[in-house]
């Protein structure tokens, strides 16, 4: 038997008695958590996870606003709340995960190792339980920057439950153990990021679009007050992650460091979905140059030069990029990586969906995308 006891339950929490405070609301969870909600629809179910890195606030922020306002969602709602304990040390939602832990969010796929792993096979056994017809994963930036949502397939469904959050979609074909890239649960999964965790964009961001999940009673018919529903999606195919090379060393500065194979500027999350053109400098090079440093795509190939090159001690872009994920969190950038880049030519804006989705969600094939 699976251990789905690996989390508390909660069942239609009173409005009155959640705590005023978010800090509060997690101290009392104390441990990953599932909440179940009574919808107007209770044949149908959604669910929504957050928290799988403690740093990452914007999630459990917009499901405690709407614990205490109080608010009955259209559908059966599932809200699975993870790494409390990571949350909670203090400072508070200042821990990613827990040493001697491991990324919460890279343990969705067997063997299922250890607590965490166990906690995320738990979690893959309640949704496969629940039957949802869509899974939103939310999450916060590492750095500062503008929202975006993330998935691993061609289907015009995440084009449908992206627009309820933002109007940029990546579409990954990169494979790190995600939520997102479970393929047999039996309906989508979206990864939203907010934004950055410290700022207020965000939380308003992971509030609304949240809502409008939770709210609209077809999902295949979409939010008429979703965020700017004229709005053409700007959609990212083929992203690739650059990372800091095996046994080499960076930091953060406004000049350049003798002691670091690269310094990056103090401020480089600027950069995120901005237009990053050959001509445009991003990073000083150490001694090593280009060798300090490897670009990973989704086959597991360091391509670095069909991306950036070295110039006067400089990283340059190759061809005019659009970054995302810039972090400026060292512990991020040396465990996980540094930034995700996207080529230009891989990038389209597309009209949002009109008339033909799917259906219901799940339950019939999709209209793949356009490449």
């Amino acid at each position: 038997m699976l251990p789905t006891a690996a989390f508390r339950l909660l069942r239609n929490p009173p409005s009155s008695l959640i705590p005023e405070s978010v800090e509060a609301f997690l101290s009392e969870l104390a441990g990953p958590t599932l909440i179940h909600l009574e919808g107007r629809d209770n044949s149908r179910c959604r669910f929504v996870v957050t928290l799988l890195h403690g740093n990452e606030p914007s999630g459990l922020k917009a499901i405690h606003q709407l614990l205490r306002e109080p608010f009955q969602p259209e559908v059966t709602t599932l809200v699975a709340i993870a790494s409390v304990s990571a949350a909670l040390a203090e400072p508070p939602f200042s821990h990613r995960f827990l040493s001697p832990y491991r990324d919460m969010n890279r343990l969705f796929a067997p063997p299922f190792e250890g607590e965490q792993g166990q906690l995320a096979r738990a979690l893959l056994e309640l949704i496969r339980e629940h039957a949802p017809e869509a899974v939103i994963d939310l999450h916060n930036t590492s750095g500062d920057g503008p929202s975006f949502a993330v998935c691993v397939a061609e289907h015009d469904c995440f084009l449908e439950l992206a627009a309820l959050f933002t109007h940029r979609l990546i579409i990954t074909d990169i494979r790190l153990g995600a939520l997102m890239e479970v393929e047999d649960l039996g309906c989508p999964i979206l990864t939203v990021e907010c934004g950055g965790a410290a700022q207020v964009l965000s939380d308003h961001i992971a509030l609304q679009g949240l809502r409008r999940f939770l709210s609209v009673v077809d999902l295949a018919q979409g939010d008429p007050d979703a965020v700017e529903p004229m709005q053409e999606m700007d959609i990212y195919r083929h992203p690739v992650r650059l990372e800091l090379a095996e046994g080499c060393t960076l930091c953060y500065a406004d000049e350049p460091s003798r002691e670091a194979d690269i310094t990056l500027p103090l401020h480089i999350d600027r950069r995120n979905f901005g237009v990053a053109r050959p001509d445009s400098p991003l990073a000083w090079l150490g001694t090593k140059g280009l060798a300090a440093l490897r670009v990973i795509d989704a086959q597991g190939q360091n391509v670095i030069e069909q991306y950036f090159v070295a110039r006067e001690g400089k990283l340059y872009p190759g061809t005019t990029l659009k970054l995302f994920m810039v972090t400026t969190t060292p512990r991020i950038a040396i465990s996980d990586c540094l930034l995700y880049a996207v080529k230009e030519a891989y990038h389209e804006r597309e009209e949002p969906p009109a008339d033909d989705h799917w259906p219901i969600f799940g339950q019939t094939g999709p209209r793949l995308l356009p490449e």
